[in-house]
């Protein structure tokens, strides 16, 4: 073939593949672009979705309504929406020179975000650097730019945001608003106008005033060496006549590492925090300081650092000072504090020293460190409030002096401390003073000693640095009179009765691991607001600790006319109370041993008698109650009485819980807060699994009561924390018969609202507790019962009541509400927290003459009175639902009205609720035609 030949089908062969690719390349490249988003939005967690991506040929990409949103399972709520994003992409530029640009320009004309970060989120993963490298354009254009930024504690957002940037020329920036939202700061800039320069991938934003006399000089992003993990950030911030100045250099590698350097000179704190926004004014000035950080943020102690400043005049809330200087450097785990200088009025405080730090932390107490301090402390008032104290809450002055020196072969040092008319929340301490001694690996508390009047607290002891941390020591005090302590105490007890006096003595010595010790209490008419503390009471304890137990040797709470005294041993997995005895009124009342699988150091940890409790450990109570005075013994310890009567009984248990063998039985006389002829006696047992027990009842002229019952229970440790105890599966039976039994007999507490009337029948239950089989039956006569509001007193009340289908069938209930007899049937249906009564009329057509409005407080029900038929709705059924012992509740109405339509009204009883409206009820009378009457129909089940 001849050379034009070739030539003229190589010609042919390139219009052909420009004609192919004029054709094919838009499609390809949208579906490419298209691809490619969705891809790089999942390397970053997020869920990237368009409606449509345009590409024509030799033009720039256009993506319609662009979508980026958190992935499911997300710990960071993330979200942006940019309706139309105009992309040029430099396809040859990228394939010639791979130092090109990928992107020529990106336009997003409006753009909206929102990012949420929650407490506690899990880390970010990981940046794809390169990928955001590739994606640095030459020029870029963003309008109308809307974010909300917010974490647990901080809120920023930005509004009408408008920046544009041209490697050619100087672009803008303008924010209609920018607000920030912080616990201690609250601010909003509004209109803030600069330009911008974007040269080699270097974006500065300057000169912008952000309020008169604070201007944002510069604030430039490095974005040039993406591709090496790296990103920089300048900020030059001028500020009435000072300057701020900050460089922040980030690099990624395995670990994120900073590098972070700054300077700020003649920064008025005054001016700054108000055009900041600070919620509590801080006064004051930076004359100078110099800050750097460079390591991993998370590692700070194997990070390098160093500060200087000087602040004059600092004043934020009741914390002033006129001068801070601090120096310090830390740098190889050595931290070299050059200089803390704080001065206050007279008062100040000087301190310089060094520190290394060792890579255990465990080694704390052999810290190497050389340090001086030097305070001079005339009032303490004022410097306490410096460091956080209440204003008035010290007076006085202090001072302190030494120097330690831990890094010489032979450390060396002394601190001596001295305090004149030194008050605290208004009690004084006539004299303060310690000395503390440096020698060798031993530090040694010599002199310690605190008075007060009379009263005084000493302490000496000495602790050895070395691993094993041996040390002894000694704490000593008296307090004539605790009253005058009160408002050292929680602030709930300083306005209660605190009176009494008490001495106190501890001895002890050896290691952190293994020490032992004595310890001595004595109180004298000690009365604390609490219980059974409120009456002066005698306390004695004696005894001695070590790792394993502490044993009170004596053991004794006593006042004129109660004693409780023993034997009383701690140790890690039980608590033992031996020769146990309570005495009132000088008489025996209490004895025996108890030993309880409790650990008190894990119930003092976790407040968890479960936490505390060993399933392994064995039970051994042996308990002796002989005729105690229920009512006495609180009257005794200023108690009220939740129970009065006479106590006989006996409870022996023993072995672990899984095999526990208890037998108990007991008697009550007189029991009541109104002395009555009554006794109650019981006797339980408890072996295998199965808990049997049987009591008997009399209450003055009443025939007796009795019952029984066996039930399975499961004492494991895992069916106590969940409140299974009770196996509904295994078998269980019980029963009560009531022969005759006059309600005004019972006590108070056990009467049903304080009623009166005969109770006779019987009851039995066998089967499982799951689904027992229940029979038996009841009657009720001449009964009359005040309950409390809102339901209506009731009056010669008469009901013959079945026991079956796991309820309480009510075939007759007749009673007299205001005067009015009426009649019902219903149905009783509970569980052992839940109850459900179900009413309806029986002979009655019961008219609602005053009905509130679904879901109001119920105040009252009453009954009118006899009227003839009117269109009013009438009763059908009233349904009452509630927690067995709480007084709230509701009540549900089901009505017909005269077009036999059927309504229901739910109305609640909210007993702290003071508004409330009444349901007024009228019964009609037998010889006017009714609508509605509920005649002979079955209860709904």
């Amino acid at each position: 073939m001849s050379f034009r030949k070739r030539l003229l089908v190589l010609l042919l062969l390139v219009l052909l593949a420009a004609a192919l690719n004029a054709l094919f390349a838009p499609a390809i490249v949208a579906h490419g672009v298209r691809l490619w988003i969705v891809w790089a939005a999942r390397q970053e967690g997020l869920s990237a979705e368009m409606e449509k991506v345009e590409a024509p040929f030799w033009r720039a990409v256009t993506i319609r309504n662009l979508r980026l949103t958190s992935a499911g399972g997300a710990t960071r709520e993330i979200f942006f929406l940019a309706p139309n994003v105009v992309v040029d992409i430099n396809f040859r530029g990228r394939i010639l020179n791979r130092d090109e640009s990928f992107l020529r320009s990106i336009t997003v004309e409006r753009l909206q975000g929102k990012v949420h970060v929650a407490p506690g989120s899990a880390p970010v993963r990981k940046l794809n650097w390169r990928q955001l490298a590739n994606l640095v354009p030459e020029n870029f254009r963003i309008g109308n730019f809307d974010l909300d930024a917010t974490t647990g504690t901080t809120a920023v957002s930005f509004r009408g945001v408008l920046l544009s940037a041209s490697a050619v020329e100087s672009g803008k920036f303008f924010a209609r608003r920018l607000s920030v939202t912080a616990p201690l700061l609250r601010q909003t800039f509004t209109n803030l106008r600069g330009a911008t320069s974007w040269e080699g991938a270097r974006l500065t934003i300057a000169g912008i005033p952000l309020v008169e006399r604070l201007d944002l000089e510069a604030l430039t992003f490095d974005l040039s060496r993406l591709a090496r993990r790296r990103l920089g950030i300048d900020l030059h911030l001028d500020a009435y006549g000072g300057s701020l100045r900050a460089s922040f250099q980030g690099r990624a590698s395995e670990k994120f590492a900073i590098d972070v350097a700054g300077s700020a000179a003649n920064i008025s704190l005054t001016q700054l925090s108000k055009a900041f926004g600070f919620l509590e004014p801080v006064t004051g000035a930076v004359r100078a300081s110099k800050f750097t950080f460079r390591g991993h943020p998370g590692e700070f102690l194997d990070a390098t650092a160093s500060i200087w400043m000087e602040a004059t005049d600092f004043a934020w809330r009741a914390r002033r000072a006129d001068s801070v200087m601090l120096g310090a450097t830390y740098y190889d785990r050595r931290l070299d504090l050059d200089q803390l200088y704080v001065r206050q009025r007279q008062n100040e405080l000087t301190i310089n020293g060094e520190l290394l730090w060792p890579k255990q932390p465990s080694n704390w107490a052999q810290l190497p460190f050389r340090g001086l301090l030097n305070a001079t402390i005339p009032d303490l008032n004022g410097f306490a409030q410096l460091f956080g104290a209440t204003t008035g809450d010290f007076t006085g002055a202090l001072l302190a002096h030494g120097n330690f020196d831990a890094l010489d072969p032979e450390a060396h040092g002394q601190i001596k401390l001295e305090g004149k008319g030194v008050k605290f929340r208004g009690v004084t301490v006539d004299s303060l003073g310690a000395a503390l001694q440096l020698k060798g690996t031993e530090i040694t508390l010599e002199n310690l000693e605190a008075r007060h009047a009379e009263d005084f607290l000493r302490a000496n002891g000495s602790i050895d640095l070395a691993a094993a941390h041996r040390f002894s020591g000694r704490l000593a005090g008296a307090l004539n009179d605790l009253g005058a302590y009160a408002p050292l105490l929680p602030a709930a007890w300083r306005s209660s009765t605190i009176a009494g006096g008490a001495t106190f003595d501890w001895r002890g010595d050896g290691t952190l691991a293994a020490h032992s010790g004595t310890m001595q209490f004595f109180a004298h008419g000690l009365r604390l607001p609490v219980a059974p503390l409120r009456l002066p009471l005698d306390v004695t304890l004696e005894g001695s600790y070590s790792p394993q137990d502490v044993f009170f040797r004596t053991f004794r709470i006593a006042n004129d006319r109660v004693s409780l005294g023993g034997f009383l041993m701690l140790r890690s997995n039980f608590v033992e109370l031996q020769a146990l005895q309570l005495t009132l009124d000088g008489t025996p009342r209490v004895s025996g041993t108890l030993f309880l699988p409790l650990s008190f150091n894990r119930w003092r940890l976790s407040r968890s008698w479960l936490a505390a409790f060993d399933a392994a450990q064995k039970f051994d109570v042996d308990l002796a109650v002989d005729h105690r005075d229920l009512g006495g013994l609180a009257q005794a310890l200023g108690e009220e009485s939740v129970a009065t009567g006479v106590l006989d009984g006996r409870l022996a248990a023993f072995g672990p819980l899984r095999t526990l063998q208890l037998t108990t039985e007991w008697r009550l006389e007189d029991f009541g807060s109104i002395a009555r002829d009554n006794s109650i006696d019981f006797q339980g047992r408890y072996s295998g699994g199965r808990a049997e027990g049987e009591g008997t009842a009399m209450f003055g002229v009443s025939a007796p009561l009795t019952w029984r019952a066996s039930l399975p229970l499961r004492l494991e440790k895992s069916h106590l924390a969940d409140g299974t105890v009770l196996d509904p599966a295994g078998p269980a039976s019980g029963a009560i018969e009531c022969p005759a039994l006059f309600l005004e007999t019972l006590p108070n507490e056990l009467r049903p609202a304080a009623g009166h009337g005969l109770l006779v029948g019987d009851f039995s239950f066998s089967g499982s507790l799951g689904a027992p089989a229940i029979t038996g039956s009841a009657q009720l006569f001449g009964a009359h019962f005040r309950p409390p509001a809102p339901w209506p007193e009731l009056s010669g009340v008469s009901a013959q009541v079945r026991f079956g289908n796991n309820a309480v069938e009510i075939d007759s209930l007749r009673a007299e509400i205001d005067a009015i007899p009426t009649s019902w049937r219903g149905r009783l249906a509970f569980t052992p927290s839940t109850f459900g009564l179900v009413l309806e009329p029986r002979d009655e057509v019961i008219e609602l003459a005053g009905l509130p409005e679904p879901g109001a407080n119920l105040s009252g029900v009453r009954i009118l009175g006899q009227g003839s038929s009117t269109a009013e709705p009438r009763l059908l059924e009233a349904r009452v639902r509630g927690r067995i012992g709480d007084a709230a509740g509701s009540l549900t109405i089901n009505t017909r009205n005269s077009e036999e339509a059927v309504a229901q009204t739910t109305l609640f009883v909210r007993p702290r609720t003071i508004a409330g409206s009444p349901l007024l009820l009228r019964i009609l009378v037998p010889n006017e035609p009714t609508l509605g009457r509920p005649g002979d129909a079955a209860l709904p089940r």
